[in-house]
């Protein structure tokens, strides 16, 4: 009787633990909004030779770094995800007028950046 509870104790924790794999959570399946087409282009600043391309498909580069990265850009957010791990994922709030991009840390630092196209 005792191999068969845990048996079926085996059996239950099995198809719990089924049922969380594969899942996805809801804003992993909502479609992602379409990027800002503002953004799109390649942003530089001549102090320190940096910037930012981004490419229309949702791809792009730091040129400093030389470091590919996926972004979003809507609401007033770009959202930056580089390739490499160790650079983890950046967040800017963002305002672009005429030639230039005003990008603002959303981090401890805070810090503002304005490149041109």
């Amino acid at each position: 009787m005792k191999k068969w509870i845990a048996i079926i104790v085996c059996l239950v924790m099995c198809a719990a633990f089924m049922s969380g794999c594969g899942t996805q959570k809801e804003e992993e399946t909502t479609p992602a909004q379409e990027n800002d087409p503002a953004v799109v282009g390649t942003w530089s600043e001549d102090y320190f030779d940096s910037g930012y391309t981004f490419n229309e498909d949702g791809t792009g580069r730091d040129t400093f770094w030389d470091l590919p990265f996926t972004y979003t850009a809507y609401d007033g957010v770009i959202t930056i995800k580089y390739e490499d791990e160790t650079y983890g994922l950046d967040k800017y709030t963002y305002s672009v007028t005429d030639n230039s991009i005003t990008m603002t840390r959303q981090a401890e630092d805070g810090k503002s950046f304005t490149y041109t196209r």
